[in-house]
């Protein structure tokens, strides 16, 4: 009895570290400007900035500016986010969906909040750095009730 129940345990812990990054995922995406002109969340507070961006090519390659490599970095970080916590999600939607992913999933989980959070603490700032160090909390409480339930 006491191994289903740290099971149940592990995987409403693992569901639960779903939602700062399906949160933050959605926030990024929605504070993401479309143009130089559409002042958002991730807007660079000095509007010539944007417009410098705007006419700033990559030295990667001049097809592309600095304006739309950075709508395509916020986009693609924001989908990140959003198909990590989706992923969470379908791995931890039943029990026996859990019990079949959960010794592969719930480290390689553990391994992207880590990595998250790394990111958050040395390049962002105070709302992604407590979502991700919530759901890494929340993933090793699932990884040790799922190991204490392996027992």
């Amino acid at each position: 009895m006491i191994n289903a129940v740290t099971s149940e345990l592990s995987r409403y812990l693992f569901l639960a570290a779903s939602l700062p990054y399906l949160l933050l995922g959605t926030a990024h995406a929605l504070a993401t400007p479309l143009g130089p002109a559409d002042r958002k969340g991730l807007s660079p507070a000095d509007p010539q900035l944007s417009e410098a961006m705007a006419r700033t090519p990559l030295r990667l390659t001049r097809r592309i500016d600095m304006w739309r490599a950075w709508i395509g970095f916020n986009f693609s970080h924001g989908l990140g986010l959003v198909v990590l916590g989706t992923l969470i999600l379908l791995i931890g939607r039943s029990e026996a969906a859990f019990r079949a992913q959960a010794f592969l999933f719930v480290p390689f989980a553990l391994l992207a909040s880590g990595a998250y959070l790394l990111l958050a603490t040395k390049y962002w700032f105070r709302t992604p750095i407590i979502g991700c160090a919530l759901s890494l909390a929340l993933l090793v409480g699932s990884w040790v009730a799922l190991m204490v339930a392996a027992r």
